[in-house]
């Protein structure tokens, strides 16, 4: 085989690796760049703790599954206030997968409260609310 040749046959096993990647993988799955989108489905979007004990922090658990085509990264979380603490997955949601997000409310305020935890994701609609309320006794 003369250098020519070696060197078109590398280019075309090359192109074709580039062109499955972008087509999706032969197993049917679907891959990185298969041109959906990520799209998150919840199985809720609010909870109420009821009334809560002060100094009894609870925890609010919200079900996300990915169910596009793409991975969805969740880039930030952020509370309305310093009395949420928010675990979420810091790797990417692979698409079909479904995650736990779990928010701690720390219940040292008495009376009743309705928080929000916004998540931002690289998704079309990058900003998801969550909301969590109750009363403190």
């Amino acid at each position: 085989m003369n250098r020519t040749t070696l060197i078109m046959l590398f280019v075309s096993i090359f192109a074709f690796s580039g062109l499955q990647a972008q087509w999706g993988n032969p197993d049917g799955k679907t891959t990185l760049n298969s041109g959906k989108q990520g799209v998150v489905k919840w199985d809720k979007m609010s909870y109420d703790f009821g009334k809560m004990k002060k100094g009894n922090p609870d925890k609010a658990e919200f079900k996300m599954t990915n169910t596009g085509g793409k991975p969805i990264l969740i880039t930030n979380a952020k509370g309305s206030c310093g009395c949420t603490e928010i675990e979420y997955p810091k790797r990417p949601i692979r698409p079909g997968e479904t995650v736990k997000i779990l928010i701690n409310y720390d219940a040292e305020e008495l009376g009743e409260f309705n928080k929000t935890v916004t998540l931002t994701m690289n998704i079309e609609k990058s900003s998801q609310v969550l909301h969590i309320s109750g009363s403190v006794e």
